[in-house]
Order: structure tokens, then C-alpha cells, then sequence
């Protein structure tokens, strides 16, 4: 069984201007939790948006990543830059040529972190990576996490909905009847929960700021104030459970987050 903290959307600026809280502090807060857990996770998975669009560069970035308690495997958002991300991440994981997707083993899990973002900065896939990924599910032979930045499904939320993911349907029948046994995603900075392709598919709360949410589509999406948080997914052959740690005041914040991880129940217990 694997046990993944995912953690997304820090959006790390180099000005300061934050406009709720500092998510270097909230990014280092996940760490110590991670760090202080009984059990630690085998991998974080950190689903896109590392900076935000203010920022230069990952010069800012990579010191507070680096410091990750376990192995961190970044991955790339629309406010990343693309260039400068495979710049700054050559070798931490070995991309496609022509993308920023890769693989890499967590445990006894495959993960498959699909760049989501394309050229024209529209969530979806095209076809280069459809056939990068139907090559890396025609070969796999362990259950597989599937991560990207933006979800696939719909969400509800017109803000999130439109434009509409690109080539979802061929994705989705890529995902239907494979190892993948596992979705998650970023960009909504909310908690959202949903069956898709047969699997369970969440997006993550954002290490960064909140989004608001209007599912009729008539208020202005905005960034808000919530408390950062991030996911802890155990993934086994058979069993699946999935917990937020919430980092705001009187919640895990003020206690270290004990946890129990029976290998033979597949089970995670988490405490604040």
C-alpha cells in the first residue's frame, strides 16, 4: 500500500503580495506535519501551480521544496511557466520530450502525472499526450495514481467548467477498465469529490489562497480566505480511503498529527 500527501496551488510569489495568507509559511507548516506523522508518507505529490503568475521564476520556490521531509514529485499548472519549470526541475523527474507528464513508483503504486496544461493554456490533453499515456497504461501492471492539474470531470462550478476540459472523453476512455485506480487533481482550490472513469477523482484545498464558488456561475470568482489544507490518500489493491488536513488555526495546526498505518487492514487513522 502507498500513502500519498498531496499537496497543490501554493501559488509562491516573490513579492509578498499574498492576499491571505503566506503560503511559504503554509507550504513549511505541511512539511512539519508530514515530518511529525507516525508513519510518514512515501511520496507528496504536488499537484501544479508551485508559483503564481507574478512571480519570475522558481529561484524563490525551489529552497522551501527542498526541504520536503519525503520525496516530492512536482508538477506543473497553468500559472507555472513551462520552460522555466523543466529548467528548474531537470532531475527530479524524468519528463516527456515534448510535455511535462512523466511516471514514477510510490510504494506499490505508479504514478502517471499528466500535464494538463496545453499550449494555448486550456485545460486538457492533446494528442501527443493521449498517446504518451495510453503507451504508459498499455504496459502497466500495478495500480496507478493518476494526477493532473486540472480535473477532468465536471465540477459543476461554471468558473471551473468553462472552458471545458479538452479531449475529456478520450481520456476518460483511456482511464475506463485500467490500472488506474486513483484521480486527483488541483486547480479549484476547493475539496470536490466525484466517481469518474470508475474511479474516485477529487481536486485538492489549495496550500494557497481559496477560491469562491458560485455554481450558477453569477458571482465573480475570487480568491477568498480559507485554511490551507492538503490530502493523505492510501492506495491499495483493494481499498482506497482518502483524509484533509486542514493546517488553519485550532485544527491540526496545534497539534502534532498522529496516525496509524496497519498495512494489513489498509487503513489510515489520522488525529488532530
Amino acid at each position: 500500500m502507498a500513502l500519498v500527501a498531496q499537496l497543490s496551488d501554493p501559488h509562491l510569489r516573490d513579492d509578498g503580495a499574498d492576499p491571505f495568507h503566506d503560503p511559504a509559511e503554509a507550504l513549511l507548516l505541511a512539511f512539519t506535519q508530514i515530518a511529525t506523522m507516525d508513519a510518514k508518507p512515501d511520496a507528496i505529490v504536488l499537484t501544479g501551480d508551485i508559483i503564481d503568475r507574478s512571480a519570475k521564476g522558481y529561484a524563490h520556490a525551489l529552497p522551501l521544496l527542498r526541504q520536503a521531509p519525503v520525496p516530492l514529485w512536482p508538477m506543473p499548472g497553468n500559472h507555472d511557466d513551462p520552460v522555466g519549470f523543466r529548467i528548474a526541475f531537470d532531475g527530479w523527474a524524468d519528463f516527456a520530450s515534448d510535455h511535462l507528464s512523466y511516471i514514477a513508483q510510490i510504494d506499490d503504486v505508479q504514478l502517471i502525472a499528466l500535464d494538463s496544461t496545453l499550449p494555448n493554456g486550456c485545460p486538457g490533453v492533446d494528442w501527443s499526450r493521449l498517446n504518451w499515456l495510453e503507451g504508459i497504461i498499455g504496459h502497466s501492471q500495478r495500480p496507478s495514481l493518476l494526477a493532473l492539474h486540472h480535473p477532468p470531470f465536471a465540477t459543476g462550478a461554471p468558473h471551473l467548467d468553462n472552458p471545458g476540459f479538452q479531449n475529456a472523453d478520450a481520456l476518460l476512455h483511456l482511464v475506463k477498465g485500467s490500472q488506474v485506480c486513483r484521480v486527483i487533481a488541483g486547480h479549484s482550490h476547493r475539496a470536490i469529490q466525484t466517481i469518474w472513469g470508475g474511479c474516485l477523482s477529487s481536486t485538492a484545498s489549495a496550500i494557497g489562497h481559496g477560491l469562491s464558488l458560485s455554481l450558477c456561475g453569477t458571482q465573480r470568482h475570487k480568491p477568498v480566505q480559507m485554511a490551507p489544507a492538503f490530502d493523505l490518500h492510501a492506495i491499495g489493491p483493494e481499498d482506497l480511503v482518502s483524509h484533509q488536513i486542514t493546517l488553519g488555526p485550532e485544527s491540526e495546526e496545534t497539534a502534532p498529527i498522529r496516525s496509524a498505518y496497519q498495512g494489513n487492514d489498509r487503513q489510515v487513522v489520522s488525529e488532530g
